[in-house]
């Protein structure tokens, strides 16, 4: 392999890794099977969410059936009480209405509610009961006094239609509910209330007679909370009301069945109606219910049909990318990875018995590389040809500068006058720097490229051993970072470094300890936007000694070169030194041609 081909095998490979870091920096693409998948995903979610929600609706329609089964099955326990409450307040309500025109000890009125209890035997008690308690009309034929109880002073200061639960029951001596209705006179003055009451038993008989289960509980109560009835014991009713609600809380929703924890810890269904509205109300109750008979296999059915098209759908996707795409297709790619790597092209095409599209992709593919790999060996001939002339010229011109050096050297010995000789020797030094220039190129791997540390370190040496005296030693410090420019920026430089070592090799002085030194320095600003380069070259000088002039030479040589440059240049004597300081940006790197 010659040198053209060798280089440019190089630049491939590192383009080759520049372009993977790259890929690696970037967030790997997805699989054709992922986007795929996920396509197939948006396709069948719809049927997915449509058997979803039906399934759904039809749960919901079952459980708003059986919450009104519920409510039609309380008011069927109900029934015993809302038929004696209602038979209750009717009657209470016309004996009021007759009672207000009669007076409370007159035979008239025992006649009329005795009558009234002979015609209703569920009532175990009628009475007209007058302010203070006293009940002189009633159906016992006889004057009753009743002991002050907070509900009768309640109606009394408050009159109204009423309910109540008498456990002991004051004149039947057992539990009774108690109806109260206000008797007005023709004025609207209140006379009394007319009180009704009849057995809490008979309810109970009532209910067995329906033949409830020991489950279902049922509740009877007034609109401010207060408890008339209860199918379980009086210490027990507590724990088969609602954990989260008041009795009085419920009367506002009207009729309604919700799932709740009663106050005992159980899951409980309870139904709520109204038995006379305003003024009682029945609350039964049913151990929960569990999930309806195929529920649970309805829902899972709900999903499993479209997960098993989407899972089917997904295998038959999956097996027709793999032989009919993603085969043929990484066939392909290990061709093209390859040619890529190893510029090596398949002897014959490997996508014989796939679709025609995609071997018309490989028959594309053949035909490019084939273009491009004679497209680069001729790059590469023409490249190798470039830098071979070159090489030869950079020789050719450090030859003719060390010609014309040793012609001047030849010349200087002749010369008479020291000044000629000066100035021969300068003119020496700066041919010097120039063949140096053109022997780093020459012996460069890289044509386009100059290593400017190791440049100005061979020009400073060689200055120095040229320029300085044996009975002055100098000591010369480098600090050198390695910086790579173009051959337009390193020729100007490394003249620029042959003027200022001259210079300073021509006014070095010992400084106040006596010694002589040059010191250069050469570094890079990774903080500064444009990458600055900076070039640094002092030397010891003696307190008050005089450098050159604006005007001479070297300085003329050293802003014209820093004006080549594009740099920025500063001078400057200070504490028994002088330094030269440099600043430019590096030039953008450009591209081989061919």
């Amino acid at each position: 392999m010659n040198p053209g081909e060798r280089t440019s095998s190089l630049d491939v490979e590192r383009e080759s890794r520049q372009t993977a870091a790259n890929g690696t920096d970037r967030k790997r693409p997805r699989s054709l099977l992922t986007i795929v998948a996920g396509i197939l995903t948006l396709a069948l979610l719809p049927v997915g969410i449509i058997a979803v929600l039906q399934t759904t609706r039809a749960m919901q329609v079952a459980d708003a059936t059986y919450r009104a089964d519920r409510l039609a099955e309380a008011v069927r326990i109900a029934t015993p009480e809302r038929e004696a409450i209602l038979s209750a307040l009717g009657l209470a309500s016309g004996l009021a209405d007759a009672l207000a025109v009669l007076e409370p000890g007159s035979e008239d009125c025992m006649r009329l509610l005795q009558q009234s209890a002979e015609t209703q035997p569920r009532m175990s008690f009628i009475g007209f009961v007058e302010p203070g308690g006293i009940s002189r009309c009633n159906s016992t034929g006889g004057m009753v006094e009743l002991e002050p109880t907070v509900q009768a002073d309640a109606l009394f200061a408050n009159p109204r239609t009423g309910l109540s639960f008498d456990a002991s029951g004051e004149v039947t001596k057992a539990p009774v509910i108690i109806v109260s209705q206000p008797v007005r006179a023709s004025d609207g003055a209140l006379r009394g209330f007319l009180s009704l009451s009849f057995p809490a038993r008979m309810l109970e008989e009532a209910r067995d007679r329906l033949g409830f289960g020991p489950e279902v509980q049922l509740v009877t109560f007034r609109a401010n909370g207060d408890i008339l009835t209860a199918s379980t014991d009086g210490a027990l009713v507590e724990d088969i009301l609602p954990d989260f609600l008041s009795l009085s809380e419920l009367v506002g929703g009207g009729s309604q069945s919700f799932a709740a924890m009663n106050r005992a810890g159980e899951a409980r269904q309870f139904a709520i109606v109204p038995i006379a509205p305003g003024q009682a109300y029945a609350l039964a109750s049913w151990p929960a219910r569990g999930p309806l008979p195929g529920q649970t296999l309805l829902f899972l059915s709900s999903l499993s049909f479209p997960v098993a098209m989407w899972l089917v759908s997904l295998a038959v996707a999956m097996l027709s990318m793999q032989r009919l795409v993603l085969r043929p297709i990484g066939a392909l790619r290990r061709a093209m990875r390859s040619f890529a790597d190893r510029r090596q092209i398949p002897i014959s095409p490997t996508l014989h018995d796939s679709a025609s599209e995609l071997r018309d992709i490989e028959g594309t593919f053949h035909r490019m590389a084939e273009t491009i790999t004679r497209d680069e060996a001729d790059l590469e001939n023409k490249v190798y040809e470039r830098e071979v002339l070159l090489r030869e010229v950079h020789h050719r011109v450090k030859n003719n500068l060390q010609l014309m050096s040793s012609i001047m050297n030849m010349q200087a010995r002749r010369a008479t006058s020291p000044e000629v000789r000066a100035a021969i020797r300068d003119l020496q030094d700066r041919l010097a720097s120039l063949a140096t220039v053109h022997g780093k190129l020459y012996q460069s791997p890289d044509m386009a490229r100059v290593r400017a540390d190791t440049l100005i370190d061979d020009v400073a040496r060689q200055l120095a051993a040229l320029g300085s005296s044996a009975r002055t030693p100098l000591r010369l410090d480098f600090d050198l970072e390695p910086v790579t420019m173009e051959p337009d920026q390193a020729a100007p430089l490394a003249l620029l470094t042959a003027e200022a070592v001259t210079n300073a090799l021509k006014y070095v002085e010992p400084d106040e300890e006596g010694a002589c030194w040059l010191r250069i320095r050469l570094t890079r600003d990774e903080a500064a936007e444009d990458g600055a380069i900076e070039l640094t070259i002092e030397n010891s000088i003696a307190p008050g000694a005089q450098t050159e002039g604006a005007s001479g030479l070297g300085s003329l040589l050293i802003r014209a070169f820093a004006s080549q440059l594009e740099a920025s240049l500063r001078q400057t004597v200070s504490d028994g030194r002088y330094a030269v300081i440099v600043r430019f940006a590096p030039a953008p790197r450009q591209g081989r041609n061919a």
